[in-house]
């Protein structure tokens, strides 16, 4: 029996590499996109077990829209992998405030939005017959560690690490498993998307910084693991019987919980400063 899951952002990163991973192992993915060319376009390379939902995270009348094919034509999902994500960097203290919310909303209000459309099919009603399905949300290490001039994002991450927190919980009731996968830097076009954007704050006290902020995002995606050890990590969360609350992806993991976890805050905030101020390292870790 075919078992259907829906991934929010398959036009690109891990959103894509997902989709070719578990359309490869048999899952029909229902995936969302925001142009019609991308929705035609992965139809064609896969024009069995697809089905793109033409939404952009934001307007929700177009999510409802598309949510009723999903209802349409299964009764039960095996799994919600909300992916879609944006990271919109810059100093606090200067970031439009239209910036700032849209950040939130694309990264953490819309996850609200989205997940709650679906439960039902996830397992949240009553007298649900099927297997309870599973909720995975693509966090990041950003949502454990802040980094500066990288505010927003961080924010944004560290508010949908309490939402999952909660949904688990809340859900629990029900039997859906909520987990969380919080990747370092992958090689995405996600920060590619950022280069030049700090151009705007050049006027600003940062600039001595800023001004290396594009050398410090290439230098970082030289580091940066493969995206199929996400996919890989969303397989196995979904195949696993009892799968971890949250996945740390990092290539210096012990240093990262170090720094995150265990040294002091005061340490740590001169250990970044250090590192921006004479370092080429954008995001510290």
């Amino acid at each position: 029996m075919v078992k259907y899951i829906v991934i929010t952002g398959v036009s690109t990163g891990i959103g894509r590499d997902a989709l070719r991973l578990l359309h490869k192992k048999g899952y029909h993915i229902f995936g969302s996109v925001r142009k019609e060319t991308d929705a035609k376009k992965l139809s064609e390379t896969y024009p069995e077990r697809f089905t793109p939902l033409l939404f952009d995270v934001q307007d929700q009348n177009a999510v409802t829209k598309a949510t009723k094919v999903v209802f349409e034509t299964c009764d039960a999902l095996h799994a919600l992998i909300n992916n879609a994500g944006i990271a919109v960097p810059g100093p606090l203290q200067h970031m439009p405030e239209e910036d700032f919310e849209r950040q939130l909303d694309i990264n953490l209000k819309a996850v609200r939005r989205i997940t709650n459309l679906f439960l039902p099919l996830l397992g949240a009603a009553p007298n649900f017959k099927k297997t309870p399905g599973r909720i995975i949300n693509i966090s990041s290490i950003s949502g454990l560690f802040n980094s500066p001039f990288n505010g927003a994002y961080s924010i944004s991450k560290h508010a949908l690490e309490s939402m999952t927190d909660v949904y688990r919980r809340e859900l629990r009731r029900y039997g859906i498993k909520v987990i969380a996968i919080e990747p370092g830097p992958i090689k995405t076009d996600i920060w590619q998307k950022n280069l030049n954007s700090m151009d705007k704050y050049t006027h600003t006290d940062y600039n001595d910084v800023l001004q290396k902020a594009d050398m410090m995002i290439e230098k970082a995606e030289t580091s940066a693991l493969p995206v199929s050890r996400i996919s890989n990590l969303v397989l196995k969360c979904l195949t696993k019987r009892n799968p971890k609350t949250r996945y740390i992806v990092h290539k210096r993991k012990l240093l990262f919980k170090l720094l995150a976890f265990y040294l002091p805050d005061k340490l740590v905030d001169w250990f970044i400063h250090r590192t921006l101020t004479r370092g080429n390292q954008h995001r510290p870790i």
